[in-house]
């Protein structure tokens, strides 16, 4: 209800396709905006990885580290399989955790290759992964590049940038949980393709 709420604070609506599994699952999304984190959780309660820097990030920083956010070193194997263990425990005890396996964001205008290592928290699990595809779209419905935090944007950027397009609009489609049995390689290859063929991008 907070997440929801603080989109229609900042003039965001949102469209969602699908439903989400129930039970436990690992979320893939791609990833384009601070904002993503908040148009999932306005639709299911969810625990996020995130990168250490959004800690020191304004306001949004102190929000994540307070939702039981787990966070990550980039860069770092050792770092991304210790998280893997974090997921997989968070996993096997029933709760649902959503990943950007891009690793950073983008301009949501392509998709980044997807990193594996995450991925091996659902195997350990034995849980679904399920891929969701995030967009955005102006009030004529075209692609916007408002919410996008990438690059030199700053917060307070983008913050603007979100609050003063009229009629923008979050997207989120949740698509068919992948078949089980994969590795954490062949899971995230085929989450990567899923994602891009629901967003049209390469």
């Amino acid at each position: 209800w907070w997440s929801a709420g603080l989109l229609r604070a900042i003039g965001v609506g949102l469209q969602v396709q699908g439903t989400p599994r129930p039970g436990a699952s690992l979320l893939v999304a791609n990833h384009v905006s601070w904002l993503d984190i908040y148009v999932i959780n306005a639709v299911t309660e969810t625990h996020f990885v995130c990168k250490d820097e959004v800690r020191d990030w304004p306001l949004i920083g102190w929000l994540v580290e307070h939702a039981e956010t787990v966070f990550i070193a980039r860069g770092s194997r050792t770092a991304a399989a210790r998280t893997a263990r974090t997921i997989a425990a968070r996993l096997a005890a029933g709760e649902r955790v959503a990943v950007f396996p891009e690793g950073t964001t983008s301009s949501g205008t392509v998709l980044l290759p997807f990193r594996s290592a995450l991925f091996q928290a659902a195997v350990e699990a034995d849980v679904p992964v399920l891929p969701v595809a995030l967009r955005y779209r102006d009030a004529q419905g075209k692609p916007s590049s408002a919410p996008a935090y990438a690059g030199d944007t700053t917060f307070w950027d983008c913050l603007r940038a979100i609050t003063l397009s009229t009629g923008l609009r979050a997207e989120l489609e949740f698509l068919p949980p992948l078949p089980a049995g994969l590795d954490r390689r062949e899971l995230a290859s085929r989450a990567e393709h899923d994602l891009a063929c629901a967003l049209g991008l390469s």
